[in-house]
């Protein structure tokens, strides 16, 4: 009898720290990758234009994100992302409509954006929705510069806006699952992870 009451005990713990009901777990965790990423491939609306600077990438690289998000009950999430990629290509810089070839290149760069998720679609075990996001990219560049440039005036270091549109949005699973997007921003394209709930 004395056990039966010791494992009512314990198992009544668990249960209260790690709630069985999806429903009742109202934080997530997501971590990703994504190929694609639009922050290259579109840098040029913000920094070309805004700072001077003309980064053209050699190709693609891999973004990495961590997402800490929270589930309202209408099923609306808000949350906190950040990320980071690196890149390598050419550098140049423009001035007025003159470009100065300058050399290669070697970025990081780190983004920090909240972001909403919204939900077209919920059933046991699925998910579809949308998420949009606006927040910065703070990036840092290393460049060889061309010594025989005497226009060439390198500001790699810049801090621009980073958006993210995701229209399709699709996840598998309850406390533990996993999710891919299809949208346009600093997630890249394509963009692929596994989520926890608690």
């Amino acid at each position: 009898m004395r056990k039966y009451l010791y494992s009512m005990l314990l198992l009544t713990a668990i249960c209260s720290v790690f709630p069985h009901s999806a429903h009742a777990q109202r934080n997530e965790f997501d971590a990703s990758i994504n190929i694609g990423n639009a922050t290259i491939i579109s840098q040029g609306a913000f920094e070309d234009f805004f700072t001077g600077n003309e980064f053209t990438p050699k190709s693609f690289s891999p973004s990495f994100f961590l997402t800490l998000k929270h589930y309202f009950p209408n099923h609306l999430g808000l949350g906190i992302t950040g990320g980071v990629f690196f890149d390598k290509g050419d550098y140049a810089y423009r001035e007025r409509s003159d470009s100065y070839n300058v050399g290669p290149y070697s970025r990081t760069s780190f983004i920090v954006s909240p972001e909403l998720e919204i939900p077209y679609y919920i059933q046991h075990g699925l998910k579809l929705y949308m998420v949009v996001g606006l927040g910065a990219r703070f990036s840092s560049a290393s460049i060889d510069g061309n010594s025989t440039s005497s226009y060439a005036r390198p500001e790699p270091n810049v801090v621009i806006p980073a958006l993210q549109y995701t229209p399709i949005g699709v996840r598998f699973g309850t406390g533990i699952g996993g999710f891919a997007e299809l949208g346009w921003g600093y997630k890249g394209i394509i963009n692929a992870g596994f989520f926890i709930k608690f």
